[in-house]
């Protein structure tokens, strides 16, 4: 069976590259400034850190701190207002990787043209300059390759490795062929000037997951053949090869290189149930380890539609899996009229002198919702206190209630500008929260990212006439901000809290302050069962009574695994009395 992506992407993937037509790979681009390595620097800069945030260069006799990119002043302590900022890297490059070999040099790969894999340098993350194109059917003498995409790039015993994804015919026949389907090859480099080899099979001659070119599954299951978007990650526990392969859509596995008999099935509606949204697509599986917690990021949905990023979280790699919570990344972006407008996938998080950047393409669509192209961007990452990451493009804006009331929602950019109305009073009514996603539908459907939001403006008013307002500062990174209204009082308490066990449930509590007593359960695990967020309204459920906002000391959520309450673990923070979002980490 021919998969949904391969029928698609064969009759539009140059239309979509903008590109293929004159057959060149992006140009070149502007080259950084020369700065010194920390290595060549002697003198002067001997312990200058510039706060861990930069480069010191020996200006002349005088340290002078070049300071990374979202960082300013003498010594780099102070974040810029480009700190959250969503900088384009590569005009028309899709499936972005990204190969660190030191904090100052990055190497940048992806879709190009569909016949060259393009390489880029930086060696400051942010300005790319071209490097050269890897030709697999030139490297090959016996060979022809078409239809490249999605390449990883890495480094495993000293030698540096490219896996791409192809279709492979001998030398001149037509390409593809019929009755081919796409696979995956690797070829491999002795060092940094990337003269990389013929390319390889996976595996070839084995019954471990592997190259396979025909359409069929192979004896030991659809899952052992390796179809497209591979991704390596170099643990203590190994070196793991992840992927992606066929059957009633996308799905993603992974095998540790030690023990190739092994596979582990992660996401993909073959093997999970999966929401209607991702449109049978799991694919893009990318790593990321962090104070000793996994993140598996991938990206659901056809790239030619409603395309997005979601992650799990675990403490071991076979841990990551569907089974675990899935926390969405991003957000598709629609307009007034419900036609897609953006959309993000396809990522690679990178990490640079302790800073996280994910790095992106973005889908550009035209009025009528049609893809017209896809660049590579960078945004930072930050995250939250139980180790999960604050969204792309999604932030929660709360205000308190004032009765009678309605609301319109502005924001104001860090140059200055508002665009208002960004949500007017006819699509927020008189509610008290809104997911602002990137999209001021009452501004023209003006897209706007976080980082470039420097305040949130709530007006509020009871008779058509706009004239009071209440306006919070935003960091441009934060999934949450609230705005107290004068006189207002808190309608709600969206609670969230951090997962523990794969099959955990949980149950909330909540403290009286007038007593110190503790209700409990609040809200039964019958009610919450294994969700990681609730919406608090006044009320516990579970004994029936009211307990108003005013009178919650703290809130607590326990976890318990098959029903075993008598071991709960849990976790409480304290409630002022009158905030509309509480996060709980249990330790």
């Amino acid at each position: 069976m021919k998969p949904l992506r391969m029928v698609v992407l064969l009759s539009t993937l140059c239309a979509a590259l903008a590109g293929c037509g004159d057959g060149q790979a992006p140009g070149p681009q502007a080259a950084p400034d020369e700065v010194s390595t920390p290595q060549a620097l002697a003198g002067v800069c001997d312990g200058v850190t510039c706060s861990g945030h930069g480069v010191c260069k020996d200006n002349a006799g005088s340290a002078v701190c070049v300071c990374d990119e979202g960082f300013t002043g003498g010594a780099c302590a102070t974040r810029g207002a480009d700190y959250g900022a969503r900088t384009l890297l590569m005009p028309y490059l899709a499936d972005p990787d990204v190969y660190k070999e030191n904090d100052d040099l990055f190497f940048l790969t992806g879709t190009g043209n569909g016949v060259l894999l393009p390489l880029y340098e930086s060696n400051d993350l942010r300005t790319f300059t071209f490097k050269k194109d890897y030709n697999p059917s030139a490297a090959d003498p016996v060979y022809d390759y078409c239809f490249l995409w999605a390449p990883d790039l890495g480094k495993y015993s000293g030698a540096y490795q490219l896996y791409f994804s192809a279709h492979r015919v001998p030398n001149g026949a037509a390409c593809p062929p019929a009755g081919q389907e796409v696979t995956t090859f690797v070829a491999t480099a002795p060092d940094l000037n990337f003269n990389f080899s013929a390319p390889q099979p996976i595996n070839a001659n084995t019954t471990y997951p592997r190259t396979s070119t025909g359409t069929a599954c192979l004896p030991q299951g659809c899952n052992r053949n390796i179809r497209i978007d591979s991704a390596t990650f170099n643990d203590t526990s190994g070196r793991w090869f992840f992927y992606v392969w066929f059957d009633r859509g996308n799905n993603i596995s992974s095998y540790n290189t030690a023990a190739p008999g092994t596979v582990y099935n992660h996401a993909g509606p073959a093997v999970f149930a999966t929401p209607a949204y991702e449109e049978g697509i799991n694919e893009a599986p990318e790593l990321f380890k962090r104070n000793g917690q996994y993140y598996l990021l991938f990206s659901g949905g056809w790239y030619n539609s409603q395309y997005t990023m979601y992650y799990v979280m675990g403490d071991s790699i076979p841990q990551l899996t569907r089974a675990r919570a899935v926390r969405r990344l991003s957000q598709p972006l629609r307009n007034s009229a419900g036609r897609l407008v953006q959309s993000h996938g396809h990522n690679v998080l990178v990490e640079r002198r302790g800073e996280v950047f994910n790095v992106f393409h973005v889908g550009a669509f035209d009025a009528a919702g049609n893809l017209t192209s896809r660049s590579t961007y960078k945004q930072r990452v930050a995250f939250k206190p139980d180790g999960s990451m604050h969204s792309l493009n999604q932030v929660n804006v709360r205000w308190n209630k004032l009765t009678g009331y309605s609301y319109s929602l502005d924001v104001v950019l860090r140059d200055g500008t508002v665009v208002g109305p960004c949500l007017a009073v006819g699509v927020l009514g008189q509610a008290n929260k809104t997911v602002f996603d990137g999209v001021c539908r009452s501004a023209g459907d003006r897209v706007v990212t976080k980082g470039d939001i420097a305040a949130f403006r709530i007006f509020y008013s009871n008779n058509g006439v706009w004239g009071p307002f209440v306006e919070t500062a935003y960091d441009g990174i934060s999934d949450d901000v609230a705005l107290d209204l004068p006189g207002g009082f808190t309608p709600f308490v969206d609670l969230s809290w951090s997962e523990e066990e794969t099959t955990a449930q949980y149950s909330i509590d909540v403290q009286r302050r007038d007593t110190g007593a503790w209700i409990g359960p609040c809200i039964g695990v019958t009610a919450v069962n294994k969700s990681l967020s609730w919406t608090y309204q006044g009320r516990c459920d579970t004994p029936g009574i009211n307990v108003p906002y005013s009178n919650i000391q703290a809130f607590r959520v326990c976890s318990a695994v098959n029903g075993d309450w008598a071991h709960a673990r849990c976790g409480a923070t304290a409630y002022d009395g009158r905030s509309m979002h509480s996060q709980v980490v249990i330790p």
